[in-house]
């Protein structure tokens, strides 16, 4: 895809979710079919897809998918150091995730049931 304009992408799935997801759906076949790693593409697609599809929400699928990034990312740097022979224990990444932050509560307009 060449001329990619996230504006009139933006605008489409705004305005005919319908069509956005038809159009969204046939660029990723085309730069799936046109690579050289078709099967593992495809197996990655669909394991994008069922998590999307398990999300139920926008935001729910963005935090789904950046884990999966982040997972994939942590599994190659573990395979860089291994390969690299370097002590994985100094430079893991999930030894940050023992961090503590500060939780602030947001106003939000929905009231539950009370």
């Amino acid at each position: 895809m060449d001329n990619f304009d996230f504006d009139d992408w933006a605008r489409l799935a705004r305005t005919a979710p319908d069509d956005f997801e038809l159009q969204r759906r046939a660029v990723i076949e085309i730069q799936i079919s046109s690579s050289d790693n078709v099967f593992r593409l495809r197996g990655l697609q669909c394991r994008i897809d069922m998590e999307r599809m398990r999300a139920h929400t926008p935001l729910k699928s963005c935090l789904r998918l950046s884990t999966l990034m982040w997972d994939a990312f942590v599994d190659l740097n573990g395979s860089l150091n291994t390969f690299m022979g370097n002590d994985c224990r100094s430079t893991n990444v999930s030894s940050h995730s023992a961090r503590s932050a500060e939780i602030i509560p947001l106003a939000t307009k929905y009231k539950p049931h009370e």
